[in-house]
């Protein structure tokens, strides 16, 4: 099985991934005579798990949530982005694919003037479980390097030449069915925000998406530093005060001026965060906004905050309150 790394922060003794794709004999992929099929909504994840491989779930005190995770000693390979990506550029055949992926990673890399070592891959070209209509999915690493990128891709997208477009309606719709429909938004008020977006978009006729991810020297954090508790579903409405780590994943926005909608009311609401890419790029500072989703408790200390965390069901949405 392989599983996605999710955070940057991990307990010492696994690490926190979820299941994205399995052997089955009924699979549409398949790589070294190997029948794959792939799972992407989380609640199918946790389902699949508990019906076939409960090990790889459990209960984290840190979290305070089930988590999916797979123990140092069960782990077979870890697939590095960086090396993946060296690997593709160096073989000699590429299916078109490939060439597109390598060509693309090129154009940012010149683009954005980044060092290659910081880009990579992920998704289905890195594991060799992709298909012909299958995305492409880039890692960028660094706060400098990410910024670098956003800006390029903005730019590229205005320059039909360079093959790099932002979504219409006519491309947008399967992001949507995979990301939005669950929320019950239209699919013209979401391409409002998506359509805005810099770091996914077309390619080569295919969707790209890319991740910014902080590098090790700037995460801040350890497993252990905060803890987190459950409050339950709200839907608020507030102000973006601060949206600098809204590009990366995880991504985050702090927030003030809480008005509960929906939900037990709570004090002292400070944060956005989210762990699916889908979140990333979402509003800017000074927006007003509606956020609906999950709520937590942090506890640093003594001192304790209340966060939203998007992403763990298909109905959560962060919106400028203006397309509501």
């Amino acid at each position: 099985m392989i599983f996605d790394v999710k955070g940057l922060v991990h307990p010492p003794d696994k690490v926190i991934a979820f299941l994205r794709y399995y052997p089955s004999p009924k699979g549409k992929r398949s790589r070294g005579g190997q029948q794959y099929d792939k799972v992407y909504h989380l609640s199918n994840r946790f389902d699949f798990l508990r019906q076939h491989y409960p090990q790889y779930l459990y209960h984290d005190e840190v979290f305070g949530r089930e988590l999916q995770g797979v123990p140092h000693s069960s782990i077979k390979h870890v697939y590095q982005p960086q090396a993946s990506l060296a690997k593709l550029k160096q073989l000699d055949t590429r299916d078109p694919l490939q060439q597109d992926v390598v060509t693309f990673s090129q154009l940012i890399e010149q683009a954005a003037r980044i060092p290659e070592e910081s880009l990579g891959i992920s998704g289905s070209v890195q594991v060799d479980l992709h298909g012909p209509t299958s995305d492409i999915d880039l890692i960028v690493y660094g706060r400098r390097e990410a910024r670098a990128v956003q800006l390029s891709l903005k730019r590229a997208q205005l320059v039909p030449e360079e093959g790099i477009s932002k979504y219409h309606l006519d491309t947008y719709r399967p992001v949507y069915n995979l990301r939005w429909s669950g929320t019950g938004i239209p699919i013209e008020t979401m391409l409002l925000v998506d359509g805005l977006k810099s770091m996914h978009g077309i390619f080569g006729g295919h969707h790209y998406f890319v991740r910014a991810v902080l590098n090790w020297d700037q995460v801040q954090r350890q497993y252990g530093d905060y803890t987190f508790h459950p409050l339950g579903q709200a839907r608020v409405r507030c102000i973006i005060t601060d949206d600098r780590d809204g590009l990366f994943t995880p991504c985050r926005y702090e927030i003030e001026d809480v008005e509960f909608l929906k939900g037990e009311e709570w004090d002292e609401v400070r944060e956005i965060v989210s762990f699916r890419g889908r979140f990333t790029e979402q509003v800017r500072q000074d927006e007003e906004v509606i956020v609906q989703g999950s709520l937590e408790a942090v506890q640093q200390g003594k001192e304790q905050w209340v966060r939203f965390v998007l992403g763990d069901h298909p109905s959560d949405i962060l919106l400028p309150s203006s397309l509501l």
